[in-house]
Order: C-alpha cells, then sequence, then structure tokens
C-alpha cells in the first residue's frame, strides 16, 4: 500500500509559527516533528511507500526525509504552484502515483495507528475516514452520510444538517484509483477548479455515481493541526501518551 502526503501548503493560519518552517515540520513533541508522527503511524502499519507533496520551504521537508531513507520508499512531488493554488493542484500533480492501491492524507493530520489499521479493512473502491461528533462547526469538512455511504462532503454543509466530519484520509483500491484520476484530469481543466479544495473531487466522485464509503474513527484516535490552540491540544497528546519515546527509541533500536 503507498501513501501520498499532501504537505505543499503555507499553513498561514499558524503564523508566525509557519513564517520559516512549514507545517508538517512543526513540533509536536520534544524534537518530534508532526512528519514523524505520521511516519510512525504509517510504519507501525507496514506502509514504507511514501509519495509526499511538497511546495512551502520544501528543502526544509526533504532534508528530514533524508533521516529516513533507509526506513521507508519515500518520493517528493514538488508542486510550484504551492502558493497560488489550492490543494486540488497539488493532488493531481502526483496523479502518476496513483495507479495501484493508495491512501492519501492531509499534511496537517495527526493519527494513531489504529486509523489506519481499520482503515486498511475496508475492501470497498474509495473509504474515507470520518469522526462522529455531538456538534460540528463552519470550519469542519462536513459530512452527510446514511446507509454506510457518504453522500456529501464540504465545509458549506449547514452544521445542523451534518452527521459526520472527514478526518482527511481516504483510501483508493481496485477500481478507486482510476476513478480517483480521471476526476482529477477532468477537474484541472476548469480554471476555476485551481482553488478549490482536493476534497471537492470526492463529490465529483459521488455525483456521478460512485459509491464512496467510510471507515469510522475515534475522535481522540486523531486532530488536525490548523490553529494555534490545535498545536496545544496535540501536544499534550503526544505528552500523555509518551509518544516521543515510543518513536525515538524504536528507532534507535533498529
Amino acid at each position: 500500500m503507498r501513501t501520498i502526503i499532501i504537505s505543499a501548503g503555507k499553513g498561514s493560519r499558524l503564523y508566525p509559527l509557519t513564517k520559516n518552517t512549514p507545517k508538517s515540520l512543526l513540533e509536536v513533541g520534544e524534537g518530534l516533528t508532526l512528519l514523524e508522527a505520521q511516519l510512525h503511524s504509517l510504519q507501525e502499519n507496514n506502509i514504507k511507500d511514501v509519495i509526499i507533496i511538497v511546495g512551502y520551504r520544501a528543502e526544509q521537508i526533504e532534508a528530514k526525509l533524508h533521516e529516513y531513507q533507509d526506513d521507508f520508499n519515500i518520493t517528493t512531488v514538488y508542486n510550484p504552484f504551492y502558493d497560488v493554488s489550492n490543494n486540488l493542484i497539488s493532488v493531481w500533480m502526483a496523479r502518476h502515483f496513483m495507479h495501484e492501491d493508495f491512501i492519501t492524507i492531509n499534511g496537517d493530520d495527526m493519527f494513531t495507528p489504529t486509523v489506519i489499521e481499520n482503515l486498511l479493512k475496508s475492501k470497498h473502491n474509495i473509504t474515507m475516514v470520518m469522526d462522529i461528533k455531538e456538534s460540528y462547526d463552519e470550519d469542519d469538512m462536513k459530512i452527510i452520510h446514511s446507509e454506510e455511504l457518504v453522500h456529501q462532503v464540504s465545509k458549506k454543509i449547514d452544521p445542523e444538517k451534518a452527521n459526520g466530519e472527514s478526518v482527511g484520509i481516504i483510501k483508493f483500491s481496485g477500481h478507486g484509483p482510476k476513478i480517483y484520476r480521471n476526476i482529477l484530469e477532468e477537474m484541472v481543466r476548469i480554471p476555476e477548479n485551481k482553488n478549490v479544495f482536493y476534497l471537492q473531487a470526492i463529490q465529483e466522485i459521488i455525483h456521478k455515481g460512485y459509491p464512496v464509503h467510510y471507515s469510522i474513527c475515534n475522535e481522540s484516535d486523531w486532530g488536525e493541526l490548523d490553529f494555534h490552540p490545535d498545536l496545544m491540544l496535540i501536544r499534550k497528546y503526544v505528552s500523555q501518551t509518551n509518544l516521543v519515546e515510543k518513536i525515538f527509541s524504536k528507532r534507535n533500536n533498529s
């Protein structure tokens, strides 16, 4: 199984922390970056083929990845348009790596190995990881689902009507990769789409009648690094779970 991590953006909502540092390299624990925490969860699921889409401060991410070249088969894809487009373009630029089963992951996601473990159990062509909460807000990437299928995914969904939130992790297998590639190719030909979020492609897939399923994860099993308070919550989780020692002790013993 291949994983594609979307890490090209500037993370402007975390400024000034991201003034000189890409979001994925912000420390979530003592010496531990968000990117390293992601790689740990992948490694725990025996996923070693990793594609990382970079843009802002790409050289810093590539330098960090060099430390993990013995643990993973890592390829970076550079998006030179990261500053003038949204992440649909970033995902499209990695289309050549989408011919076999793969998982896409938001570069600002923090998640436990269990999230990936459960996702891998899905036998469907397209499966989104979804969190179910008591309530949703305007900034959530909201979902409307029923009968094991996702029907809508958008931030524009009325929070009162939403019954799920996209975690930002999606698995494509079987016919899923081809369906996704074809939709991406269609969408990038429309100039207005250069500024849309890549999950709009999932909504287009649904509109065309392809089923999109979901894998439920617990609210405590993931977090999203979007705003300053998010970083404090993630750091608290890392401290409570002793994640820094777990990761680095494992690396030192390997």
